[in-house]
């Protein structure tokens, strides 16, 4: 069972415990017992194996028989098991095919178990039912009410549970048409012959609550051994496309999706879940933190092979091999929470390339990464390009990927709006205007140079952030070695460094997220470490490198007003109002906020703090998978703030950001501040841009 399957059964247990628990006080030799309607949900939920149906319902049968007080609670670890596997049979006879499954299927599982429990009763202890009650037919005619009405509220309460919970863990079910294919509007679904390991004909997607499909009429065959790359303008359908093709969209989100989608020669309808594509297609996401869940590095990439019944040696050679490629070696020991940004991409491509998969999806792989961790990703594609790998990669920097796609498609307003082969399609003025491409400066290596020192402003002016011997520790690792720093008001600063130099880390401290181990930050004169969260949020407002971790809410209004309902402003609707208008976000007020694209999504995230109107706001890449023209909208956001006083620190790996938005530049490596600068030409373009792809070497 997935790890993410065991917390949703452990979360649901624990609820139904706790209400089995209240439910003492009804008396009764049988009383309606919701830990059956928990452990129907979860098992509905996961769609375990039988093997894991019958262990959920002997953990289920332990917590009845410990909070019981029926005539034979050791009947429960027999009664219970029974329930959960009848409960995973109907679930799967069922699935998708009434709207009151949920209901239904509990009711049925629910009368399994009670009358199971009624027969165990009387087997065990018919002398003491016949002295109470006079006849067997007498106990029956006590205790089947009893379950019929018990099985009635549990079927009411899962069906009740099951959309919210469904809806929480994207597992809202597709209705296929009733061959089995993924649905076609206006007629029967179609069968495709291709061999191609991916296969799309007509494939036109809307997400839950949108207004207008995110793909439309998508017509894509994927050979094998290809290296297919995807781009185009942000919001144009990069991402869904990738998540269409890989049988995500089909098999993990609501909305309407239609059209035939074919993995490996095989109609996505006809697999069990994306446990059973899983087998042949990994995806790496641009969030990778979505897909990091256990306590160490090593953990992360071993269990996917745990998971496949390898023996030891061949387990050992992949782990052997994937650590080798990412270059994740010194990692292993750290827990995933800790690493910076690129590392944690790095780790998620080690634990998708572990599972040894045929075809390979990554969205944006190396929008987090500085340029040497970039070039490391490139060459294992090209190596995994060379052992035949099937690869598809969503990504802005193209010019360099160029060189490994055998084909390329330009994706626009949901269709495919141009491909071919990359070289020729990135000659037309008309591509190139779409996607905007960013050259990178040459890196060139700086000789060695002393750290420059701190920057300060005229003589009188007092400093919003003051950074004194700050060090901080995850663990036995440093992140921070004696940072010594002062930011002024009204400052546009830029950080920037490799991936792991501590950027984040230090930029956390400033609003409270981390604590120093040693040394002390102080910002507009408040003590971060003693100073609550709630308090600092008024002060200083981070937006995070994903803007969807940020975002939870049902409507874009509603993720402006969590924010200041937290720091106690209330009436703010025009306030709200004000900040959509200022970010360019008014027509989408009402509208669910994942819906948005990534772009639009990275504005809702910058308003959300932008509303508190903290004197503070820290920028942990704020144009990550953002095209040139989305990414001018962000920063025309940022320096109009910054004219009305605000003080903005940006953590980038972007240098032409740098050079044409930053007043002054603070570079970091090892945990330690380099050099901290105001004149960008002064110490040359490609000197600065070597610091942050690590091919300059700077000593104190």
């Amino acid at each position: 069972m997935k790890s993410r399957d065991i917390a949703i059964v452990g979360i649901l247990l624990a609820i139904g415990a706790i209400v089995r628990y209240l439910s003492l006080m009804v008396p009764g030799p049988i009383v309606s017992n919701l830990v059956i309607a928990f452990y129907c949900l979860a098992v509905i939920l996961i769609l375990p194996t039988v093997r894991e149906a019958i262990g959920i319902g002997i953990v289920s049968g332990v917590v009845c028989a410990l909070i019981s007080h029926s005539i034979f609670p050791p009947g429960n670890l027999i009664s219970e098991p029974v329930g959960a596997v009848v409960c995973l049979g109907v679930a799967l006879l069922l699935r998708d095919r009434i709207v009151v499954a949920p209901a239904v299927t509990t009711f049925i599982a629910t009368l399994a178990s009670g009358l199971t429990f009624v027969a165990i009763a009387i087997a065990v202890q018919f002398p003491v039912i016949v002295g109470k009650y006079g006849t067997i037919d007498a106990f029956l005619v006590v205790t089947v009410p009893i379950v019929v009405m018990a099985a009635a509220v549990n079927g009411v309460v899962a069906q009740a549970l099951y959309m919210p919970a469904s809806r929480v863990l994207l597992r809202t079910q597709h209705r296929p048409a009733p061959d089995g294919g993924a649905r076609i509007s206006g007629g029967a679904a179609r069968t495709t012959t291709t061999n191609a390991p991916i296969s799309m004909r007509d494939v036109s997607y809307t997400y839950p609550q949108g207004t207008r499909p995110a793909l439309a009429g998508i017509d894509l065959d994927v050979a094998r051994g290809e290296c297919l790359l995807v781009t185009g303008p942000t919001g144009a359908g990069k991402t869904t496309l990738c998540l269409a093709a890989s049988g995500i969209l089909y098999h993990e989100y609501g909305g309407s999706f239609t059209g035939t989608l074919s993995l490996a020669g095989k109609d996505v309808a006809a697999y069990r879940d994306m446990g059973e594509i899983g087998r042949t297609i990994g995806v790496v996401f641009d969030d990778a933190d979505a897909q990091l869940i256990f306590t160490t590095v090593e953990e992360e990439v071993a269990s996917g092979l745990e998971n496949q019944g390898l023996d030891r040696a061949e387990m050992q050679r992949r782990m052997d091999y994937v650590v080798d490629v990412t270059g994740i070696g010194h990692l292993l020991e750290r827990a995933p929470h800790t690493l910076s940004g690129g590392q944690k991409q790095r780790v998620a491509i080690a634990a998708t390339l572990a599972l040894g998969t045929d075809v390979l999806f990554l969205d944006e792989p190396t929008a987090e990464l500085d340029t040497i961790a970039t070039d490391a990703i490139f060459r294992i594609l090209q190596r995994l390009k060379e052992e035949g790998k099937t690869i598809v990669i969503v990504e802005h920097k193209i010019d360099e990927l160029s060189r490994l796609a055998d084909r390329m498609i330009l994706i626009e307003d949901g269709r495919i709006a141009d491909e071919g082969v990359p070289e020729m399609l990135l000659k037309s003025d008309r591509v190139r205007s779409l996607i905007e491409v960013a050259c990178e400066p040459e890196p060139v290596t700086a000789p060695a140079a002393p750290v420059s020192a701190p920057v300060h402003l005229s003589a009188g002016v007092t400093p919003i952030i003051t950074v004194h011997g700050l060090v901080h520790r995850y663990d036995e690792t440093a992140a921070l070695a004696g940072v010594d720093l002062e930011i002024f008001p009204g400052e546009i600063v830029a950080i920037v460094g490799e991936n792991g130099s501590g950027k984040t880390t230090l930029v956390k401290h400033f609003n409270g997220l981390l604590r120093p181990t040693e040394g002390t930050v102080l910002v507009d004169g408040l003590d971060t470490a003693t100073t609550s969260i709630t308090e600092l949020a008024r002060h200083v407002g981070l937006v995070f490198q994903n803007p969807d971790t940020m975002l939870f809410a049902e409507t874009v209004a509603e993720e402006i007003a969590f924010g200041l309902g937290n720091i106690g402003l209330a009436n703010h609707g025009e306030l709200i109002d004000a900040v959509l208008a200022e970010v360019g976000l008014s027509d989408y007020r009402d509208q669910y906020p994942r819906s948005l694209s990534r772009g639009e999504r990275q504005r809702l995230a910058l308003a959300c703090v932008i509303a508190m109107r903290p004197k503070v706001i820290v920028l942990d890449e704020p144009t990550t998978g953002l095209d040139a023209r989305e990414t001018q909208r962000v920063m025309e956001i940022v320096q109009r703030l910054q004219r009305e006083g605000c003080t903005i620190l940006m953590v980038t790996h972007n240098m032409r950001l740098v050079r044409e938005y930053a007043d002054r530049i603070i570079a970091m490596e090892h945990g330690t501040i380099l050099r901290d600068t105001r004149n960008f030409e002064e110490i040359a373009c490609q000197k600065l841009c070597s610091i942050s792809t690590g091919t300059a070497t700077f000593t104190a």
